[in-house]
């Protein structure tokens, strides 16, 4: 009888110290902070024309976002994404690098700044071009143009997964279509 009623009074005790516990939504570590610094992978994937002269690429980007509400905040990102060789002909072959430098909003659909988000950035590109011919060797060209784009993720504790689709132009939207992905940390918050 003594053991039932000591497991009983455990049960008991043991409940009442996890009901008392503090519970950890999103960003537990980071609760109270409003700016939060990170870095995300890249994996793009130029489309239509634009995939002509480019090929697939990856990078990474560095990311800050500042709370301007509970579930809106605003982003800043900035990286680089090079890109593979893609072949035109027998004896041709380009890449199109990219470094972006983008700002924007990132709006939470669940509370605590976590689960299912939408984003929408513009910015700059700095676009550095190569183009290898058999001929005349290489030609070289760096272009800044204004981007804009939109993309859906998922936020999770301090980790996010995103797929965006952005112009790296907005002169020729849709000759410089791309459509990118990756993985992110957010590593301190202030």
């Amino acid at each position: 009888m003594k053991k039932l009623i000591g497991a009983i009074s455990a049960i008991f005790c043991l409940s009442g110290a996890a009901f008392a516990a503090p519970t950890h939504g999103s960003h537990s570590l980071l609760r109270g902070r409003s700016l939060w610094l990170g870095v995300d992978t890249e994996f793009g994937i130029p489309l239509g024309n634009y995939s002509d002269a480019n090929s697939v690429g990856y990078g990474a980007v560095f990311t800050a976002e500042y709370a301007l509400l509970e579930m809106l905040g605003a982003t800043a990102r900035i990286g680089f994404e090079g890109h593979m060789d893609r072949a035109i002909g027998a004896n041709l072959s380009a890449h199109v690098h990219a470094i972006p430098v983008l700002l924007g909003t990132k709006y939470y659909i669940g509370p605590d700044r976590a689960g299912l988000f939408g984003a929408f950035e513009l910015g700059m590109f700095d676009l550095m071009s190569s183009v290898d011919t058999a001929r005349n060797g290489t030609t070289t060209s760096n272009d800044v143009k204004f981007g804009m784009g939109a993309g859906i993720g998922f936020q999770q504790d301090h980790w996010n997964v995103r797929l965006n689709m952005h112009t790296q132009d907005v002169g020729s939207f849709g000759n410089a279509l791309m459509l990118s992905g990756g993985l992110g940390y957010q590593f301190a918050g202030f």
